[in-house]
């Protein structure tokens, strides 16, 4: 009798070994993904501050754009991603921060901004530096 309790003791336990294993390896491989997942985004957010990003292959679509006097940046990039002109809002505010922002000044009017313009073309367009 005391044979089938070691028998059924050692498949237990191999059994919960097998089961931390398998759960191991799975916490692993969601940690990596998340890892994956993090710098992916990372790259792909500083790349729309840094790099030639635009909404639309060349030639794009022209569209519309009007800009208020007194309006601020972020106001300003939240439209631009409304329209489709730019992909991403945060990208285009921050490039703007970094561009000197206290020489920068929003000049107020009426633009027609192409998809396939890229933020800094966009930003020359919208600011005169003092």
């Amino acid at each position: 009798m005391s044979g089938k309790i070691t028998k059924n003791g050692y498949v237990l336990y191999i059994f919960r070994s097998g089961l931390y294993f398998v759960l191991n390896i799975m916490l692993v491989t969601v940690i990596f993904y998340g890892v994956f997942c993090l710098c992916r985004y990372g790259y792909n957010f500083c790349y729309g501050i840094f790099g030639p990003v635009v909404a639309e292959e060349p030639p794009g679509q022209d569209k519309y754009f009007e800009v208020d006097s007194g309006e601020d940046v972020f106001n300003i990039a939240e439209r631009l991603k409304d329209e489709g002109i730019i992909t991403n809002k945060y990208a285009f505010y921050i490039r703007t921060k970094i561009l000197d922002a206290d020489k920068l000044i929003i000049k107020p009017g009426e633009y027609i901004l192409n998809t396939s313009m890229d933020y800094e073309t966009i930003i020359k367009m919208l600011t005169f530096s003092e």
